[in-house]
């Protein structure tokens, strides 16, 4: 596994002079793939994204969670992107536990709550199990 990003932040408040935490990482050898995770102070998204081109294009957006549901939103989250050895698959950990999961060689996105459904056509199961965390990142 290759750290990408790592930060600290708390759940629903962005840092000082910022509107929303984002936390983006973007291998130079991905010609321009990457991954951002954002908080923007209602809900948690990861997202795979293409600034390849001229434009800034989202692959696909993984919920990670809905801010008032988060209990413990006093506690510093320590957020970290980790990409595979390949670096064609990119994982969001948040505290440890991973939380979303990209793969850009088949275009197939993951989080925990499978949520929201896909929109490029993905035929497999959305739900990101420790199973399939295990086959992309296993040490």
């Amino acid at each position: 596994m290759k750290l990408g990003a790592e930060e600290q932040f708390l759940v629903g408040q962005p840092p000082a002079n910022e509107t929303e935490t984002v936390i983006g990482s973007f291998p130079p050898a991905n010609k321009g793939l990457g991954a951002v995770f954002e908080d923007d102070g209602t809900t948690g998204y990861f997202y795979a994204v293409d600034q390849g081109g001229e434009d800034l294009e989202m692959l696909d957006a993984l919920h990670v969670y809905d801010v008032a549901d988060v209990a413990d939103k006093v506690l510093p989250v320590t957020a970290q992107i980790f990409w595979n050895e390949e670096e064609n698959a990119v994982a969001l950990i948040l505290n440890g536990q991973c939380h979303a999961l990209y793969d850009f060689q088949r275009r197939a996105g993951f989080c925990r709550n499978a949520f929201p459904p896909a929109q490029n056509g993905q035929a497999e199961p959305r739900e990101l199990t420790d199973e399939l965390v295990q086959q992309y990142f296993a040490a």
